[in-house]
């Protein structure tokens, strides 16, 4: 036994330290990975990445009508994410992409500031285990691309970084935003103005020039707010990890990301951006950021250095933590606790209308009911849905209040499920349905759901006659009118739809729906354009898709 050590011992003290922090940071990772996997629920934000890669596998991924009265499923989110979805899904693919992050985090720290972070990358290795907790996964991939990209930087390898650089933006635009931070904090650090400074800041520029034209071809409504507690955290963290960070030269780069990160709370927090509070997420970064500081400083002065770790530990890990031991109710992440509702919705429910869901505390209503073939009124984006649905944020909801709101969102039934539900989007519809007062009736009580429905809906198409949709996909949508004229259809309006039948123009409504001209009784279809030819010929021809459509 004392042999084997003893071999053991030499094979590691043989091996050099960057690759030995990078093989252990990676065990330590893939160790916690596995288990996160295996012993916890699925993680609440797993529902949209689910849902996203459903899309994929099902052919929609220009647009989706079945979240928020219609979205660009992956434009709005992540480009590349899901495209391998064929061969790996975005689960498996996150689980690898933290092992992988785990090992460039220990590579570019050790290599940067030698033996002494050597717990910073350890510790990194549990920290990025965070987007396993809460199922950012799209973040969790984009944060690989994102430490690639830094680690080619640092070996001089731009044009290799430069590709890096765009596969992260279209991983992960938030994980774009942390890798400028980071090259801002780099260049604070040096202040140089040399050739390599203008080109990678140059290309940084165009990135962020093709994701702005990106936005305004395919836009995306809704801002996601800054949480005061999250600010206040942002900064206490930041103010004791800069006193730390700026007693030596050596860590002036973390004192300069810290600043950054603050600055750029604050700046969130004052305009409200679709960012928002996601930028807090840079917190599964900080605390081994400054264990590596504290580790250069040789762990001085001791009440700096425990304030500041402590603080940046507590928010870096606890919060996930929490939510993973208090996640009591894992039956909406199954298919048979859905059943009877969706059973319902077969026997019941018409493509004229679409659902809305009472949301579940980890919001599986947005993938298990579009899943089954259901226009949801909501979906699982929180910026989004504050813009889109600001009515069920009140405290108190009126029933005149409340009908008005489901008849312009086409809804006949609405779904209450006997589980735990969101704590900020879903209380006040629950206490209107629960208290009797709604104004609607209660359709049918099925397994552990409350099925309600509202008398006289408006359909999902009206105008001068009887319109009838026969059928409603995840892009497109068949129906019939019978009276020539102006109809509503209440999708939101976006350019790229490819019409047929007694559909003659298509244009911008009221409140950022879709008015249609049909020129005679008869069928009509409505499909995205799936072809990029067509899709760069509508793109050019915009202007004119958005002529007025005389009645």
């Amino acid at each position: 036994m004392s042999a084997y050590l003893e071999t053991s011992r030499a094979w590691y003290v043989r091996v050099p330290v960057v690759l030995r922090e990078a093989i252990l940071a990676a065990l330590i990772c893939l160790l916690g990975a596995l288990a996160v996997t295996f012993l916890l629920p699925q993680p609440d934000d797993a529902s949209a990445h689910l849902y996203r890669a459903l899309l994929v596998e099902r052919d929609a991924v220009l647009w989706d009508n079945f979240w928020y009265s219609g979205d660009y499923p992956l434009i709005s989110y992540s480009l590349l994410v899901y495209l391998p979805q064929q061969l790996i899904g975005p689960a498996t693919l996150a689980l690898i992409s933290v092992v992988v992050s785990a090992a460039l985090f220990a590579t570019l720290v050790v290599q940067r500031w030698g033996v002494q972070a050597a717990w910073g990358a350890r510790a990194f290795g549990l920290l990025a285990l965070g987007p396993l907790f809460t199922g950012g996964y799209a973040y969790a991939i984009g944060a690989a691309a994102m430490l690639a990209c830094l680690l080619a930087l640092q070996h001089h390898r731009h044009v290799i970084g430069g590709l890096l650089g765009a596969v992260t933006l279209g991983l992960s635009p938030l994980a774009f935003v942390f890798l400028a931070l980071i090259l801002g904090a780099v260049w604070l650090e040096h202040r140089r103005f040399d050739p390599r400074t203008f080109v990678v800041g140059a290309w940084l520029g165009v990135l962020v020039v093709v994701q702005a034209a990106i936005g305004f071809l395919f836009p995306s409504e809704g801002v996601y707010p800054f949480l005061i507690g999250h600010l206040i955290a942002v900064l206490v963290i930041s103010v004791l990890g800069v006193a730390l960070a700026r007693r030596r030269p050596e860590t002036h780069l973390i004192m300069w990301l810290l600043i950054l990160w603050a600055v750029g709370a604050l700046l969130l927090y004052a305009i409200p951006t679709p960012v928002g509070d996601n930028l807090a997420r840079l917190r599964y970064l900080v605390f081994p950021i400054l264990v590596v500081a504290a580790g250069v400083q040789r762990w001085r002065p001791k009440l700096l250095v425990a304030l500041a770790l402590i603080a940046s530990f507590g928010y870096g890990a606890l919060p996930d933590l929490y939510d993973a031991v208090t996640r009591t109710d894992s039956r909406p992440t199954q298919s048979a606790f859905w059943q009877p509702a969706v059973g319902f919705l077969d026997a019941n429910q018409s493509p004229d209308y679409r659902v809305e869901v009472v949301q579940t505390a980890g919001r599986w209503e947005a993938f298990w009911i579009p899943q089954a073939g259901y226009a949801l009124v909501r979906g699982w984006y929180r910026q989004v849905d504050l813009a889109d649905n600001p009515l069920l944020y009140q405290k108190v909801i009126t029933p005149d209040e409340y009908q008005a709101w489901l008849r312009s969102r086409a809804v006949r039934y609405v779904l209450l499920p006997n589980t735990k539900l969101d704590t900020e989007g879903a209380a006040a519809e629950a206490e209107l349905l629960r208290s009797g007062t709604s104004g609607l009736e209660i359709a049918a009580t099925r397994g552990a759901w409350t099925i309600y429905e509202l008398p006289r809906p408006t359909p999902l198409m009206t105008g001068p006659g009887t319109a009838k949709v026969l059928e409603q996909g995840h892009d497109e949508l068949r129906g019939t009118v019978d009276a020539p004229g102006l109809y509503t259809l209440r999708v939101r309006w976006m350019p790229y739809w490819a019409t047929a039948g007694v559909i003659d123009c298509i244009q911008p409504g009221p409140d950022g729906q879709t008015v249609l001209r049909a020129v005679s009784p008869g069928g009509f279809s409505l499909k995205a354009t799936q072809r990029a030819d067509l899709l760069v010929e509508r793109i050019f021809d915009a202007p004119a898709t958005d002529a007025t459509c005389s009645s």
